[in-house]
């Protein structure tokens, strides 16, 4: 009686070649991964730094607004412009008319 074996270093081949696809795979995977990652990093630090020249606009705006709304400096316009303080004022609504 005869007894054929199959091959088995055919079998051995085709695990190989789905290991060594395998490993490319997560290879590549790996290298994307960290691309992105690295062009996240920049990214963020660009916009920290976009971040703190906002704040410090934002700093000199305020202190120009509130500067400008000082109220010695309100009362020197007031009298520039020839207004004159009123303790009891009288409004008028637009709802009457």
């Amino acid at each position: 009686m005869t007894v054929i074996q199959p091959n088995k270093s055919q079998n051995l081949i085709h695990l190989l070649f789905i290991f060594g696809s395998l490993l490319v795979v997560v290879a590549s995977l790996y290298v994307f991964v960290y691309s992105n990652t690295v062009s996240l990093k920049h990214d963020i630090e660009k916009i920290e730094v976009e971040l703190e020249r906002l704040r410090v606009d934002n700093a000199e705006l305020k202190n120009d607004f509130y500067s400008t709304v000082d109220s010695r400096k309100l009362e020197e316009l007031a009298k520039e412009k020839g207004l004159i303080y009123d303790k009891n004022p009288q409004w008028e609504f637009a709802s009457q008319f």
